[in-house]
């Protein structure tokens, strides 16, 4: 399943966070939803530069959003 939601990185940064979600599979060990991938996007097109240069903090972070995103 593919999601997206408006957030900022690298101090204020626009962006759009896409990401796929994998449902739990408890009978191979993972118990919770998980991101298969997470990508970004400024003004509609892939930001492959801004993925390779983000900070790890930033990185986190989405990925928390992401996940709370999903859960709601």
């Amino acid at each position: 399943m593919a999601f997206e939601f408006d957030s900022t990185v690298r101090g204020g940064m626009p962006v759009t966070v896409c990401y796929e979600i994998e449902r739990a599979s408890p009978s191979v060990g993972i118990p919770d939803p998980w991101i298969a991938d997470l990508w970004l996007e400024v003004r509609g097109k892939r930001a492959k530069w801004l993925e390779e240069s983000m900070h790890e903090q930033d990185r986190s972070r989405l990925h928390e959003e992401a996940l709370e995103k999903f859960h709601r």
